[in-house]
């Protein structure tokens, strides 16, 4: 009997050791989980942030490209004197400064700009820079900067091209340059074009463009020479100039 006794306790002791290892064991999983999910909440919020930053940077890469085709598309519709297009690329309250001059508003303006006064001196034409007129390492670089929320830009690019404006006055060898279709004075001209981009309904559209001429020679294509040619800003605004500014700047 006192064996069986023995043994008994011994049962007893064995069962409250085990349960309190139990307990213990237990409590130690119970604290260390909260810690687990908080681990790995903290994980898949780095995560998701991770991917965010990269998904937002891809598409900040993308607006990019978009925004330098768009330029691209505005210098070839210039290049082929595809003039009546050209407005179609910019936003309906945009603005274009060129010469002195602001011309505002997509349908007005801007319209007016290309669809007149650029036809009629049939400005655009890309050309190389005259002899002598070269531009620099920082005039060259183009540069496109696409905001946090993706819904501006800003860019620029450098831009070397043909200016012409028909010629005025009633002499008889401006009547008779005209009858030939030369009726037009041209010049190179070069320089930074600065654009200001806007999404409109999820596309890229022109927002403000302004032409920086640091150049302007009295050039044609194939002359080995070029001089400088001062050309007179514009003086009067739309409507008392038919092809003139909103207002001058």
């Amino acid at each position: 009997m006192d064996f069986v006794k023995s043994l008994s306790k011994q049962n007893t002791g064995r069962r409250s050791f085990l349960w309190k290892a139990g307990a213990a064991m237990s409590a130690a999983v119970a604290a260390a989980v909260p810690g687990m999910a908080n681990h790995r909440t903290n994980q898949g919020d780095g995560l998701n942030a991770e991917v965010n930053r990269l998904s937002n940077r891809l598409g900040i890469l993308e607006d990019e490209n978009t925004i330098h085709t768009l330029h691209q598309t505005y210098e070839t519709l210039l290049d082929g004197g595809r003039y009546e297009e050209v407005a179609d690329l910019f936003a309906e309250d945009a603005e274009v400064v060129f010469n002195g001059g602001a011309f505002k508003g997509r349908k007005d303006g801007v319209s007016r700009l290309y669809g007149d006064c650029f036809r009629s001196g049939l400005t655009g034409k890309k050309i190389g820079s005259a002899p002598n007129f070269e531009v620099d390492s920082e005039q060259r670089r183009e540069s496109i900067k696409v905001s946090a929320d993706r819904l501006s830009a800003s860019g620029q690019f450098p831009y070397s091209m043909q200016v012409g404006t028909p010629m005025t006055g009633d002499s008889s060898l401006v009547e008779m340059a005209r009858l030939q279709g030369e009726g037009i004075v041209k010049w190179w001209e070069g320089g930074t074009c600065e654009v200001s981009y806007v999404k409109v309904d999820g596309a890229w559209k022109i927002r403000r463009l302004e032409y920086h001429a640091t150049s302007k020679a009295d050039y044609r294509p194939g002359r080995t020479h070029a001089t400088p040619i001062d050309v007179p800003a514009f003086s009067s605004v739309f409507p008392v100039n038919p092809t003139g500014p909103d207002r001058l700047v």
